[in-house]
């Protein structure tokens, strides 16, 4: 059966303006609708203040060996030998980490044989040399002579005088390299350059010492250098000289130093100075890589502002980073301000802060829940 187009139409008709029908009694419902305004956070202000800290500056340090040294042979070689000495056990071994050495001791050696056959090819090296150079002048005197009688041209006096110059600077050569060869025999003994404990043995009998590798690393550690660093406000109160007392954790006893070192210029990362303190170590309590702690009687840090622990947030868009909420009012309305701090150090339930100043208001209560830019409500 063949419907009529005129039926079709006004049932596509019908249908578009049910659609429409709908849309307008949707939109006539939101028009009418009004979605009720979130209601104003409510929080409690603190006044960011200054905070002075009633003790002297106190700081970690680190204890370095008084001197260090890695030791490597000058020449490549087998090793033959390395010291020996008791172990614990009453046993002779190798000498090793732990190990004390007396300046001048011989710690290891490699095989001599090929360093003395250096030092004999570079020996008949210079005998040759010689024996062309004495022969050049026995043949520069005869031109000299021949010459002064002119029975020789000049272009063979040159040649002469040439050959007698090349002949000097060869035997100035091979007596530079018999020189070396020497050298290198003498320092295929390694020894200890000062008194000093062993810290690590990168040796075994029988190795390939290279000339680039360390063999031994040594320390001496009968005085220590006590390292820490010191922002500028405090700085000026150091000088070299100045006597301090370093403890270490559990060991009620003090250890003097002075101040022996202080770096001209700050760490470009954290913006401290570098101080150092020589301490007498005879009896070897301080070990290199112990932490110790270090008073600055008389020096306190300035002011500076704090806030309550509570007023701390992280920073939403920074990782690792941390904000305040500044509570800012115009036209007697309240709202929140995201704002960077830099954290300091902590006093009872308060922080030191870098970023905001003292008098402004921050929220100690509720910063949690409020976010950048929205109303708050201050409450007592």
């Amino acid at each position: 059966m063949k419907v009529p187009v005129r039926a079709v139409r006004r049932g596509r008709m019908s249908k578009w303006a049910g659609l429409c029908a709908l849309m307008a009694a949707i939109t006539g419902c939101h028009r009418g609708t009004q979605i009720p305004a979130k209601p104003p956070v409510p929080v409690r202000l603190a006044e960011v203040t200054l905070y002075a800290s009633p003790e002297g500056l106190r700081y970690s340090a680190s204890i370095l060996p008084f001197a260090q040294a890695a030791l490597s042979f000058k020449s490549s070689g087998y090793v033959t030998n390395i010291r020996q000495v008791v172990g614990a056990d009453g046993r002779r071994r190798d000498v090793g980490t732990g190990d004390y050495v007396v300046r001048g001791d011989v710690l290891a050696q490699i095989r001599q044989q090929d360093l003395k056959n250096q030092v004999e090819q570079a020996e008949a090296q210079v005998s040759q040399a010689m024996a062309q150079h004495v022969q050049a002048g026995q043949d520069f005197e005869r031109a000299k002579a021949l010459y002064s009688t002119q029975s020789l041209t000049r272009p063979d006096f040159d040649q002469a005088q040439a050959k007698f110059d090349s002949t000097l600077a060869a035997v100035n050569q091979t007596n530079a390299a018999l020189h070396q060869a020497q050298l290198a025999l003498n320092d295929s003994d390694l020894k200890a350059p000062f008194s000093a404990y062993i810290l690590t043995r990168n040796i075994e009998l029988g190795n390939l010492a290279s000339a680039a590798a360390t063999a031994f690393t040594i320390a001496d550690t009968s005085a220590v250098k006590v390292s820490f660093g010191v922002p500028d406000y405090a700085l000026r109160h150091l000088h070299l000289g100045q006597e301090f007392t370093i403890r270490l954790q559990d060991d009620p006893k003090g250890y003097q130093g002075r101040v022996t070192s202080i770096s001209p210029n700050a760490d470009e990362r954290n913006r401290v100075f570098t101080i150092e303190l020589t301490v007498s170590n005879h009896n070897g309590l301080l070990k290199p890589g112990m932490i110790a702690s270090i008073s600055l009687s008389g020096i306190s840090q300035p002011p500076v502002p704090s806030v309550p622990l509570s007023a701390i947030v992280p920073y939403p868009s920074k990782p690792g980073r941390f904000a305040v909420m500044v509570a800012q009012e115009h036209a007697g309305k309240w709202t929140a301000s995201l704002r960077e701090v830099q954290l300091g150090a902590t006093h009872e339930s308060s922080i030191a802060v870098v970023g905001v100043q003292p008098g402004e208001k921050v929220i100690a209560v509720g910063a949690q829940l409020s976010t950048d830019g929205e109303r708050i409500e201050v409450i007592p």
